[in-house]
């Protein structure tokens, strides 16, 4: 096993676990008020402590599989695939699933949002 696939490995286990701790952090020790040190932050997730609260939970799930996807996708790529590009493809995957994440986190939230006001409105 060349360096470059050694390095990719721990890479990857790296970001995997990064990912997989914070989804599990986050989900033991969910933030209880809206703030902006820790837990899921955007505009639209502390507007309400509805939303915050559905944005942490939602982002910790995510979080937690994407790790597992992440180590796991990399482990593969780093053992088919040598040298620096395997470094860039973890990297982009890394990119990938948090946007993903974010995607996924504010439609659900904006969903929500949408059901609260047209509750609001009967």
């Amino acid at each position: 096993m060349e360096n470059s696939q050694i390095a990719n490995l721990i890479l990857s286990f790296l970001i995997g676990t990064i990912f997989f701790l914070s989804g599990i952090i986050l989900k033991k020790k969910s933030p209880k008020e809206i703030n902006g040190f820790y837990g899921y932050r955007t505009i639209r997730s502390m507007k309400n402590k509805q939303l915050w609260e559905a944005g942490n939970k939602y982002s910790a799930q995510l979080m937690s599989m994407y790790g597992i996807f992440l180590f796991i996708i990399g482990v593969i790529i780093s053992l088919l695939i040598k040298g620096i590009v395997t470094t860039f493809v973890i990297i982009g995957l890394m990119i990938f699933f948090i946007v993903i994440m974010f995607v996924k986190v504010e439609q659900k939230l904006k969903s929500l949002e949408q059901e609260s006001s047209n509750c609001n409105i009967i």
